[in-house]
């Protein structure tokens, strides 16, 4: 029997009670959807997939992209193109994967697409002792409580969501600085509806304003100063067998950093579009 634990400011939920080993029926993904759908983050407990498994869950819910290279030539888990490593570990002095140990700033994931992924999952393999715990930021929460004068400002202004540099500020492989693409800064989240304060990230940002002589610099500082404060943040933090499902439009993450002589592994899927909403 499914067990919803909602966290306390609404943001995010924990379920108990489901096996992702097998593919659900469609009744309880239905649930697990609303439940998602209602608090933006979802951690599923107690999971330990296969490969295979995690990949038939994420097919339940939408169309796979490939693995994203991130900070090395191919992050994907060797035989699975559509699952992604992300791991400080390395084997002969290799990496198996991408994003180190270090801090990741706030971010939503590839943004710098035309249309960016729908959503994301993170599936616990190894973890450190301590450390490396993930935050989640509700930007719905974000545009809501926009003042006015904000919400002016922000509905004429779009932002330049740059490819050339990874969630660590790290190059990114493949890509120069400089490109990207522009995005609205008020954005329609695509699985519940509402309207989003679409930053981004932290880092390699330039917003334009559209027919007003407002300090875009400013105006960006104020919204960042907005959006990031404690009320609106949800710490996840991992234990084994955790899959993380998040709307990746809806919310930003980060990460802490951790000990980079501990290992660390997760699986990751990139969701480019919802089957079912």
């Amino acid at each position: 029997m499914l067990e919803i634990r909602p966290a306390p400011s609404g943001f995010g939920a924990e379920v108990r009670g489901l096996s992702l080993a097998a593919p659900a029926p469609a009744d309880t993904l239905d649930v697990l959807l609303a439940v998602w759908r209602q608090h933006g983050v979802v951690v599923v407990r107690d999971q330990h997939l296969s490969p295979e498994a995690l990949l038939a869950f994420g097919r339940q819910l939408g169309t796979l992209d490939p693995a994203p290279a991130f900070d090395v030539r191919d992050a994907s888990l060797p035989g699975y193109r559509e699952i992604a490593v992300v791991s400080n570990i390395k084997v002969d002095g290799e990496p198996i994967g991408g994003l180190g140990a270090g801090e990741l700033y706030w971010h939503s994931d590839m943004t710098f697409a035309a249309e960016p992924p729908a959503a994301c999952v993170l599936a616990a393999q190894e973890l450190p002792a301590e450390g490396g715990d993930t935050m989640f930021l509700d930007l719905a929460a974000a545009w809501r409580d926009l003042s006015p004068e904000l919400r002016a400002a922000a509905e004429r202004a779009r932002l330049l969501h740059e490819t050339g540099y990874t969630s660590a500020g790290t190059p990114r492989e493949g890509a120069r600085p400089g490109e990207g693409t522009w995005h609205r800064l008020r954005a329609d989240d695509p699985v519940g509806g509402a309207p989003v304060l679409f930053l981004g990230r932290g880092v390699n940002r330039r917003l334009e304003i559209e027919g007003a002589p407002d300090d875009p610099a400013a105006l960006l500082d104020r919204l960042w100063s907005h959006t990031d404060r404690a009320d609106y943040v949800l710490r996840h933090h991992w234990q084994p067998g955790d899959v993380l499902l998040w709307n990746n439009v809806r919310t930003m993450h980060r990460r802490d950093a951790f000990d980079a002589s501990q290992r660390r592994l997760l699986y990751r899927l990139q969701i480019r579009r919802l089957h079912r909403h």
